[in-house]
């Protein structure tokens, strides 16, 4: 008989593979994109409602949101190795769920005071990170009464 800790180790694998596959091809393109200073992801661009700012910062390219799509390849590919193992990745689970609650809360913050400009983001960041620490919170091992994560039998 399969216990409840087999079941949320089983879900959580399957949400850790969907959100890691997900990080790689947007994060991806994204970052593809910023490289090749598409318009379709300038200020007024088509696509540009995607990120927080355009691909250029006055006469300069933007910086910030390539290092922040870097980041977010990274966890996807620390997503698929932590769906293969959750319990040998349990700090990284904890950190990305509270580093991710944070994040979308702050953006939270930010897209309310600029709506005009940010509503799309209560469409893509915003869910994308609150809904990835929710996952990680509702399905993430749990310790045993003596503190230690056990293999599910």
């Amino acid at each position: 008989m399969v216990n409840d800790e087999t079941r949320k180790l089983a879900a959580l694998a399957i949400f850790l593979r969907v959100y890691g596959v997900l990080s790689l091809i947007i994060f991806g393109s994204l970052i593809v994109g910023f490289a090749v200073q598409t318009p379709l992801l300038a200020e007024g661009g088509a696509l540009n409602w995607l990120i927080w700012n355009g691909i250029r910062c006055g006469d300069q390219p933007c910086h910030v949101p390539p290092m922040l799509f870097t980041i977010y390849l990274v966890w996807g590919v620390f997503f698929l190795l932590a769906a293969r193992k959750p319990l040998a990745y349990v700090s990284f689970l904890n950190f990305t769920m509270w580093a991710n609650l944070f994040h979308g809360l702050l953006m939270v913050v930010q897209a309310t005071m600029d709506m005009g400009h940010y509503w799309s983001k209560w469409f893509t960041d915003i869910p994308f990170v609150l809904i990835l620490a929710l996952g990680i919170y509702l399905w993430r091992p749990t310790p045993s009464q003596d503190g230690f994560f056990r293999p599910v039998t």
